[in-house]
């Protein structure tokens, strides 16, 4: 999730002055003119990175046999490029020779060519400490996800992942693509994989702890602890998420089993405290208040959230020690205010609810302190008008926020956000208001009728407008000392990093060719759960391959997901209803009743403690993203980001 990308390729990455530009473009105007032989491929400057662990440059590789490997990729003559490769093996000089050998067992498994693994097995031999060999690892990795071994794939990576000489280049290779691979991995591999993924990138370590303690099993936990599997360094942490997700199902005895599993080789831990802790509390009897439109014109989603509870509810086994109390708001702020009071004279321990903006924003000036209310609405900025007032939703405007953090982790500083010309923009306006306040810039704002459909002639129009006319005043001056006077247009790479969509699917799928036709590529295009229109695939992601957007698994075009809770969850709303057909709005629900249980009847806490565990920065696991309440309190979700590949929505790394 946090994993900052190393930008190896120069259209990706801007220069830290202009002067660097010119001298590049300079650099290449000079060498077309001149006809002068490609050079060698220079490796990427490296970026500081507060991990232990130092990674490597990219591995330089020479200009004759990146011209092969083009041709063999563009359709050439496989068979003389295998051969020319194999002489280049034979009679070239050190280190061509060596690279030589690898190039050819990379194209032989690119190609399915019989023998490819037994050449792999030979040149790793003949050069162990060569920097292709976790490279060549990777390769084998990539060459069993073709025939369907998603395990055997992730033990290459994971091994590459481990190797001495892993470079920065790699690892963001392996993390483009390993994430969504786990989910059809065996669940003893992905566990490992994602404990190998912390170990390597430290800045995203509680991420990948928390999705290696929601896939595993008890039993997982149990042999990882026996073999040696987590460091001294990563098995506290690694139990604490597992332990608080077990305190989430109400698994007690799971809580007790791994506090004890820690308590054999760390017994005066810390961790296993606050273990032991969670696993002796009993279930206490509690009040539950719920607030939510069970008539009117917004039933439906009333009842659709209550669902959510209901299921929860019997889900973690509290049904017995837990007291709903259900008002109907009937989508009305003084029939919300009402119920409100009703609520609070019968001492409730906790609210849920209110669904709507409008009856949340009503019962602020009501709430009282010391009574928490858990709105499910996406008006965000509620929140801070009230200490007793909490957000939990999957709204696009409380995305925003996710994905702003998600475009600065990945070196985005410099921002075009595109919208449509309606009058509501509370979505474009909080991103760029997010993504400032990290410390980037948002140089434009567009704003297109959705009505045209040629949008072509507008996003020219902001090309021009962001081209950085001091790089091409100088770039100009600095030519003619080089160049005879000639008519010659100079392009340059865009003026900023990323894109972020503020739209419905349907426009980004409309407008992603339409980027290219107006030679903005090779920057993200960003967005939230709104392209989820079911429209996004019209042309089958054709033009999106670098687009990245939030949202849960749980959202229906997602419904593939494998994640065990999920699976409970359809289950028993089948058992109840009839069909394990959910929304989010009913898992968004579910998640908030299992945090309302285990404040006010697993762990017992005061209405006065209740406020400050809320706040708690280790925040609560959840179906549908693992969600924190900040300061403000506002539900910060650690959602997953997906991409387009192959014609499917798959997860991002």
């Amino acid at each position: 999730m946090f994993w900052k990308r190393y930008r190896s390729h120069p259209d990706a990455a801007m220069a830290a002055s202009s002067s660097g530009w010119i001298k590049l473009l300079v650099a290449a105007a000079c060498t077309l003119l001149l006809l002068s032989a490609c050079g060698p491929k220079q490796g990427g400057v490296m970026k500081e990175r507060p991990a232990a662990r130092v990674l490597l440059e990219a591995p330089q590789s020479a200009a004759e046999i990146q011209t092969l490997m083009q041709q063999a990729r563009a359709g050439g003559d496989l068979e003389r490029i295998l051969a020319e490769l194999d002489r280049l093996s034979r009679d070239a000089e050190v280190p061509i020779r060596e690279e030589a050998a690898f190039r050819k067992v990379q194209l032989m498994l690119e190609k399915q060519r019989p023998g490819a693994s037994d050449a792999l097995h030979a040149v790793m031999k003949r050069y162990p400490e060569h920097a292709l060999v976790p490279y060549a690892s990777f390769w084998v990795a990539k060459w069993w996800l073709t025939q369907d071994e998603s395990g055997r794939a992730l033990e290459r990576m994971k091994w590459s992942l481990q190797h001495k000489r892993l470079t920065r280049e790699l690892a963001d290779e392996i993390f483009d693509i390993a994430p969504s691979i786990t989910r059809e991995a065996p669940e003893r591999v992905a566990v490992s994989w994602f404990l190998i993924a912390a170990d390597v990138d430290q800045g995203g370590r509680d991420s990948w702890l928390r999705m290696a303690a929601r896939r595993a099993s008890l039993e997982t936990i149990e042999e990882m602890h026996r073999d040696g599997s987590l460091s001294a360094e990563l098995m506290p942490l690694f139990d604490l998420h597992a332990g608080r997700a077990y305190l989430m199902t109400g698994d007690r005895a799971g809580v007790s089993r791994i506090a004890d599993l820690l308590s054999a080789t760390m017994p005066n831990h810390a961790v296993v405290s606050q273990l032991r802790a969670w696993a002796s509390g009993e279930f206490r009897a509690a009040t539950i208040g719920v607030l939510l439109p069970l008539s009117g014109p917004y039933a439906r989603y009333g009842q659709e959230a209550l669902r959510g509870l209901r299921i929860a509810l019997s889900d973690v086994g509290s049904d017995a020690f837990i007291t709903l109390r259900v008002e109907d708001t009937k989508g009305e702020s003084d029939a919300a205010v009402a119920a409100y009071k009703r609520l609070a004279d019968e001492s409730v321990n906790m609210i849920i609810g209110p669904l709507l903006s409008d009856t949340t924003e009503a019962l602020v000036p009501h709430l009282k302190s010391g009574l928490p209310v858990i709105s499910l609405t996406g008006r965000i900025d509620l929140a801070k008008r009230s200490g007793s007032l909490f957000i939990h939703t999957l709204s696009p405007l409380a995305q925003v926020y996710v994905m702003a953090n998600y475009a600065w982790q990945h070196e985005a500083r410099r921002m075009v956000v595109i919208t449509d010309s309606s009058a509501e923009q509370s979505e474009a306006e909080m991103f760029s208001s997010s993504f400032e306040a990290l410390g980037g810039e948002v140089l434009h704002t567009l704003r297109l009728d959705t009505r045209v459909m040629d949008q072509r002639g507008r996003l020219r129009e902001l090309r021009l407008a962001t081209d950085d006319d001091q790089i091409l005043a100088e770039l100009d001056e600095e030519l003619s000392v080089f160049l005879p006077k000639m008519d010659m247009e100079m392009r340059v790479p865009v003026g900023f990093d990323a894109v972020y969509l503020a739209l419905e699917g349907r426009q980004v799928s409309l407008l992603a060719g339409q980027l290219a036709y107006a030679d903005i590529s090779g920057v993200p295009i960003y967005g939230s759960s709104r392209w989820q229109d079911g429209h996004l695939m019209d042309d089958r992601g054709r033009y999106l391959s670098r687009a990245r957007f939030a949202a849960s698994t749980t959202s229906a075009e997602l419904q593939g997901s494998d994640d065990a809770s999920l699976r409970r969850f359809r289950f028993a709303h089948r058992e109840a209803w009839g069909s394990d057909r959910t929304s989010e709005l009913m898992a968004l629900a579910y998640d908030t009743m299992r945090i309302a249980v285990v404040m006010t009847s697993r762990l017992g806490l005061s209405k006065s403690e209740l406020g400050r565990e809320l706040h708690n920065e280790e925040g609560f696991p959840a179906m549908t993203g693992h969600v924190r309440f900040d300061e403000s309190g506002i539900g910060q979700k650690q959602l997953d980001i997906f991409r387009i590949k192959g014609g499917e929505i798959v997860p991002a790394g």
